[in-house]
């Protein structure tokens, strides 16, 4: 998790930096090539201690980078070092070549050009701001808002963008394309790359992973993953608001796999103090949050004004005291993988098509949610909140090869049952959770509930004592 600017204007002075640099509390490095600016914050999670930017020795390609490669070759010193080496190869296809959660700035001082690229679901943030012929590249809004810039936008998620630096040309261009043929009835497939997805995200960090875990179906499989991985992770409940039985038939197994399951109560999150917190660490980004038929919902809502980032900034809090550096969120599960409903029923208001996965995705792939909407928003809290403590997060539900072969499943075995692989995932572990059950992340007083039960006679609640 480390942040970064470049800028063809100088900071005057450090407040530009004063929330990115949560980010990466390692080491702070500034530098002026060619008449540019580049700052990065470092969080070192592999490798040697090497801060960026990364130069070329000939100085003419520079490389800033925030994030993980998780097909880095294990014999490359860094990641950065990787990206230069690709550029070289591969030119502006590298991105195309990624498997990782990323924010990316290439420049090419020869060819008079940068390359900026956003991951395929834009897990990391990257902002493009302008005045007049000055522009600046960056992690966070108010960095570039410090620098003067203006009309200030996210660049988009599955993109990359070459500007040249004279302002002569400006091209973007998709990053990752996806197959929309529904041919597959390979659950077990499913499961596979599930796993593979949560091992890449461990395999490379300091300190410990941790999990949110609820009685959810997202924090369960996360769960039940690395206790079949036998990995080393920490979970933190917050108590008050879930399923009492099976958050402790869970909290119980991830005892007996030799990992400690911490409680918070609910009544020990002051909300006064950590909206204070929120607003005096944590970068503030407004939600757009609409649907497919062009309807807005939560309008005015953002990350200061979310009870659920209230809390995941208790549970980092609780974490990171523990020793963890890595959050492995469940966030994308809903957008991808239930769309906020099923069998046609609508959970929220901003579900697409509730959660009925058509015959034929091509006409309503992208659906707004996939990239945009409720992934866009709820991504950019998971990443403020988590990089104000100086953590790492990632995402497996969002891996790109899982992802895929999600959408190559036949419809009949996505609608088959709510989060359909999820639920057939958790049951293959044998592994606490309630059919159709969805638990809305909040404190208790607004908690919602919803429960969609395939059969009037099904009465598995898949709870384990």
């Amino acid at each position: 998790m480390c942040s970064f600017v470049f800028s063809s204007v100088a900071a005057v002075d450090a407040a530009f930096n004063r929330a990115m640099r949560l980010r990466g509390p390692d080491a702070t490095h500034e530098r002026e090539v060619h008449g540019y600016y580049f700052c990065h914050n470092l969080l070192s999670m592999r490798g040697d201690y090497i801060v960026q930017p990364h130069i070329s020795e000939d100085e003419t390609i520079l490389v800033l980078f925030n994030g993980e490669i998780y097909n880095c070759p294990e014999d490359e010193p860094n990641e950065a070092k990787y990206l230069l080496k690709l550029y070289r190869d591969h030119g502006d296809q590298l991105f195309e070549l990624l498997d990782g959660e990323f924010a990316i700035v290439i420049v090419d001082f020869e060819r008079g050009r940068f390359l900026a690229a956003r991951d395929c679901f834009g897990t990391k943030p990257l902002f493009f701001g302008h005045r007049g012929n000055e522009f600046a590249v960056g992690s966070y809004r108010s960095a570039l808002e410090h620098l003067g810039m203006q009309q200030i936008q996210a660049l988009k998620p599955n993109t990359f963008v070459d500007y040249a630096l004279d302002g002569t040309s400006i091209t973007s261009a998709e990053i990752i394309t996806f197959n929309l043929a529904q041919f597959s009835d390979d659950l077990d497939g499913w499961h596979r790359l599930f796993d593979a997805a949560v091992a890449k995200r461990i395999a490379h960090m300091k300190g410990s992973a941790f999990v949110g875990l609820s009685s959810g179906y997202d924090s369960g499989a996360i769960t039940a993953s690395l206790i079949a991985q036998k990995a080393h992770f920490i979970s933190v409940t917050v108590e008050g608001r879930e399923d009492a039985g099976i958050v402790s038939a869970r909290r119980e197994l991830v005892e007996q796999s030799g990992n400690r399951a911490i409680l918070v109560p609910q009544e020990s999150i002051d909300k006064a103090t950590w909206a204070t917190w929120l607003r005096e660490n944590v970068e503030d980004e407004p939600y757009f949050i609409i649907n497919d038929d062009g309807q807005r919902a939560e309008v005015g809502k953002s990350i200061h004004k979310d009870n659920a980032a209230l809390i995941l900034a208790a549970v980092c809090d609780m974490a990171k005291q523990a020793g963890a550096q890595v959050y492995l969120s469940g966030s994308g599960a809903d957008e991808i993988y239930s769309d906020y409903g099923f069998q046609g029923k609508k959970i929220f208001a901003h579900s697409n098509f509730g959660g009925h996965y058509p015959d034929h995705l091509l006409g309503r792939f992208p659906w707004a949610s996939f990239f945009g909407s409720t992934q866009a928003a709820y991504l950019s809290k998971e990443e403020m909140v988590a990089g104000s403590f100086g953590m790492e997060a990632r995402y497996p539900f969002l891996d790109v090869p899982l992802v895929q072969h999600f959408l190559t499943l036949k419809p009949e075995i996505k609608n088959e049952a709510y989060k359909s692989v999820i639920q057939s995932y958790l049951k293959s572990h044998d592994f606490p959770f309630a059919v159709g059950q969805k638990v809305g992340f909040g404190f208790t007083k607004t908690k919602k509930k919803w429960s969609f039960l395939r059969r009037r006679n099904n009465s598995d609640s898949r709870k384990v004592n």
